[in-house]
């Protein structure tokens, strides 16, 4: 607290008639009782009279009285400096109860932290600047909210607990003062590097007084005070008044903060009110829309009307596809654009999926196309069930063929009838490459197969991971046809596909499915999409049951030497080019446009490499078998 003596006209008067003399000194803080004590002393004819009113000002005064009266003017004295006091601390209660409502009252705690400061400079108006300070939870750090009279970067000074004074009194719950720029640095002895580098940068006050904030004996943080005049200085009083101030500072920002949740606590109240009505309303539509999705589902029309009732009746245009080729689009739908997709799963693995545009009624779309998502697997489902029943009585329609048993006419034959010609086509599927799911890749390729042949008579079931077709036609002609078309869609689809020879009698079903499957597994041991005659597998019909890696072993152990080095891959395209001519070193040579000669000296250089003579049968057979072997295996035909 400050206080100016020379402001009482007692105290005036007797220093301007010189008859007395006064002096300032700084007294250390003391928790002392709250009095002003004095002490008397005489010195020749002038009396010294020294007044200690540290408790309140932090500081003691010294009197010279040069008057005769000494003692009258001792009283005098004595009770000038206590109405000084008196005075102050009158001054000081008053402000204290008038403390400004937008700080005591408010329950905005902004508002609070915006006009603690201003409220305490008013009650302690012998501070140049202040600080409030919060500790920050999530952070570790008391972090200043507010401050008056410093720069705006020391919104960035935080400090941490048991940090710099701050943090000291934050940590241990005491309050602190220090009078003196040496006391001031000293006790700032706890610092970070950066706080510390910050302290360096700031002008240092020449008083500090800092209180912790606490309300229900948690603290919230620090108010700290600071003065810069060299003669500034706090005292026990002013700390008092700080704590005080402290105090109702936090009881407000407390209970701010709980008006502040029930406020909140109101609102989620409200909000989850909102929220159930809401969710109610959701349900009702929801219930409307299964019994309307019901309603479609259980007509029986097929999957596309299906769907075109779905997109009818809630006026929403969408795209579906699905494992099985269905690619139905209503009438309004565009693929431009962004989409949300929602996907079709059976047993966890994507059967199918849907993709609609966002729209202002976002929640009740993705409800329907969840709903019709479950109704389109369930009916994925009873399909893939009648399937599977359909391809049992098929396959078992085949054996009774294969066998020679009559037919009790079109139906129990699934509209398939005997005629005069008979082909079988053996399909092997690219399996797994539809969801994961073997059995999906079946139904995927069979489908695919189906929609490309071009005879209506036919019979297909699938088998062990293979799709046997039998088709039958009146001439070789429509069988041929249909063949080709197979083979198209075959290479579309990447389907390896074996096909037997056209054939007359019914019993050779059996035999003529045994060929196709050995063509088959010829092309996909090749990595082969297509179609294979099996009467076109050449020299593959010795290595049945071999498996690929065998073949590949047997064409790099004949031909490493012109394979391994790029430098000789020249020589192997003239051998491979020599034995598809036949070995006619003309038309070899014509073929590769180089002189015969050149023809010769290659074909020496060969037969160095590789250890083996053309001119030996047994030695040109091998050479001749891995050429042809590794042109269909890597796909390097020669023409």
């Amino acid at each position: 607290m400050k206080i100016d003596l020379l402001s009482h006209p007692v105290l005036r008067e007797l220093a301007q008639s010189r008859a007395l003399r006064l002096k300032d000194t700084d007294t250390e803080p003391e928790g002392g009782p709250a009095s002003i004590r004095h002490s008397i002393e005489r010195k020749g004819e002038t009396l010294y009279l020294v007044v200690d009113h540290s408790h309140f000002t932090a500081k003691r005064t010294e009197f010279a009285i040069c008057d005769k009266e000494g003692d009258k003017t001792t009283a005098q004295i004595l009770q000038a400096v206590q109405d000084a006091v008196i005075e102050i601390l009158t001054r000081t209660f008053e402000m204290l109860a008038s403390v400004n409502a937008a700080v005591i009252n408010s329950l905005d705690e902004h508002e609070i932290v915006h006009n603690v400061l201003r409220e305490v400079m008013n009650v302690l108006p012998h501070c140049d600047a202040g600080v409030f300070r919060l500790f920050d939870e999530e952070s570790g750090f008391l972090i200043p909210v507010s401050h008056e009279g410093l720069p705006e970067d020391y919104t960035h000074y935080r400090v941490q607990p048991n940090e710099s004074v701050s943090g000291e009194v934050f940590a241990t719950g005491r309050p602190a003062i220090h009078n003196g720029r040496q006391n001031i640095i000293a006790a700032h002895r706890v610092m970070r590097p950066e706080s510390q580098s910050f302290m360096e940068r700031s002008e240092i006050a020449n008083a500090l007084l800092c209180v912790p904030v606490m309300a229900e004996g948690k603290r919230l943080g620090t108010l700290t005070t600071l003065c810069f005049s060299s003669d500034g200085a706090f005292s026990v009083f002013d700390r008092t008044v700080l704590e005080s101030l402290a105090a109702q500072i936090a009881v407000a920002y407390q209970r701010s903060l709980t008006y502040q949740n029930a406020v909140a606590t109101s609102r989620r109240l409200e909000q989850m009110r909102n929220d159930l009505a809401r969710k109610n309303a959701e349900l009702d539509r929801a219930v409307a829309l299964h019994e309307a999705l019901l309603r479609i589902f259980s007509t029986g029309d097929g999957l596309t009307e299906q769907l075109h009732a779905v997109a009818q009746l809630f006026g929403v245009d969408f795209r579906f596809e699905n494992v099985l080729g269905l690619d139905y689009r209503s009438t309004g739908w565009s693929d431009d654009g962004e989409a949300l997709r929602q996907t079709v799963e059976v047993a966890e693995a994507p059967v199918g999926r849907f993709q609609f545009r966002t729209s202002e009624d976002a929640g009740f779309h993705q409800v329907l196309f969840g709903t019709l998502a479950t109704f389109v697997a369930l009916d994925f489902v009873r399909d893939m069930s009648r399937m599977d029943v359909l391809n049992a009585r098929k396959k078992a329609h085949f054996e009774a063929l294969a066998a020679g048993l009559p037919s009790d006419g079109r139906r129990s034959g699934h509209g398939f009838r005997l005629d005069r010609y008979n082909q079988v086509f053996v399909a092997r599927a690219p399996l797994g490459e539809v969801s994961g799911n073997p059995r999906l890749s079946l139904h995927k390729s069979l489908s695919d197969l189906q929609e490309g042949m071009t005879s209506p008579n036919s019979l297909l079931f699938h088998h062990d991971a293979q799709i046997v077709i039998l088709v039958s036609a009146s001439t070789t002609a429509a069988l041929e046809r249909n063949l080709r078309a197979i083979s198209d869609a075959a290479t579309k689809q990447t389907i390896s596909v074996g096909v037997s020879e056209i054939y007359e009698t019914n019993e050779h079903h059996l035999m003529s499915r045994d060929l196709a499957t050995q063509a088959a597994e010829a092309l996909s041991r090749r990595g082969r999409s297509g179609l294979l005659r099996h009467r076109d597998m050449g020299v593959e019909l010795l290595l049945e049951g071999r498996a690929r890696q065998d073949i590949l072993e047997f064409t790099r152990q004949i031909l490493a030497p012109l394979l391994q080095d790029p430098r000789h891959r020249v020589l192997h395209d003239t051998l491979s080019r020599y034995i598809h001519e036949g070995k006619s070193a003309t038309r070899t040579a014509q073929a590769l446009k180089i002189h015969p000669n050149t023809l010769y000296q290659r074909l020496q250089r060969v037969e160095t490499l590789t250890g083996r003579k053309i001119a030996d049968a047994a030695d040109f057979t091998l050479l001749s078998l891995a050429c042809q072997l590794h042109a269909e295996y890597f796909g390097r035909v020669t023409s």
